[in-house]
């Protein structure tokens, strides 16, 4: 199976060189667990590679994701002619409706117009928590949500769909992915830290550890060696 580099120093060897070609993944934590800085180095990392990526940021402005992307010292600047876009939905769906509650079709209705104007190799949605609230039951929640992932799969996307560990709804999302990506920002003793750790990964023979990773100049860095206990 072809593999998609993650562009995250250290996890591409905790799933086997990365993620399958063609699939959905959920990244979930606590507010201040790096989600979405480890969205927009995934897009980064696919821009080195030659790949083009979409962030379509739902709740944040683009303003904000550009401070984000600027702290980090991740290189968009270089792409912006074409290979990165930064979208920022809640912007294009100003005055536009009066509910402000989106659904996961509303989501692909504006995929299929974004992509017939171009080619995307890699997705990332921040975040899919707000979508969830759409729904009134889980059991349309998954069904909605099974039909996005089997239409991001259709579109040979990779896609990062980020979410609020405490806001998930029952964990139905954690269903219909392809993987489960955990990751905690926690009180350990009296000092903060952070931690990664896949409980599921289809297709794949992953690390079911937590490692703890941290933020340096460039973004994230794991340390696949240290497990946590």
């Amino acid at each position: 199976m072809n593999r998609i580099s993650s562009g995250i120093k250290g996890l591409d060897s905790l799933t086997q060189g990365g993620f399958p070609e063609r699939s959905v993944h959920l990244l979930r934590g606590p507010t201040g667990s790096a989600k979405t800085l480890l969205g927009l180095q995934f897009i980064q990392g696919g821009l080195e590679k030659g790949d083009k990526g979409l962030f379509l940021s739902i709740e944040e402005s683009r303003e904000n994701m550009r401070r984000a992307i600027e702290s980090f010292d991740l290189e968009w600047e270089p792409y912006e002619s074409g290979s990165s876009y930064l979208v920022d939905y809640g912007e294009l769906r100003r005055g536009d409706l009066e509910d402000s509650l989106i659904g996961f079709q509303e989501l692909q209705e504006f995929l299929v117009n974004f992509l017939s104007g171009d080619d995307v190799d890699r997705l990332v949605v921040d975040s899919i928590s707000a979508v969830s609230l759409y729904y009134s039951s889980p059991e349309k929640l998954r069904r909605s949500l099974f039909e996005f992932c089997r239409f991001l799969k259709e579109k040979d996307l990779v896609t990062l769909l980020i979410t609020e560990s405490d806001q998930s709804r029952l964990g139905v999302e954690g269903f219909v992915t392809d993987s489960v990506i955990n990751l905690d920002y926690e009180d350990f003793e009296g000092e903060f830290r952070r931690s990664i750790k896949i409980s599921k990964m289809r297709f794949t023979k992953h690390d079911p550890y937590k490692h703890p990773f941290l933020i340096l100049d460039g973004g994230i860095e794991i340390s696949v060696q240290e497990i946590l206990r």
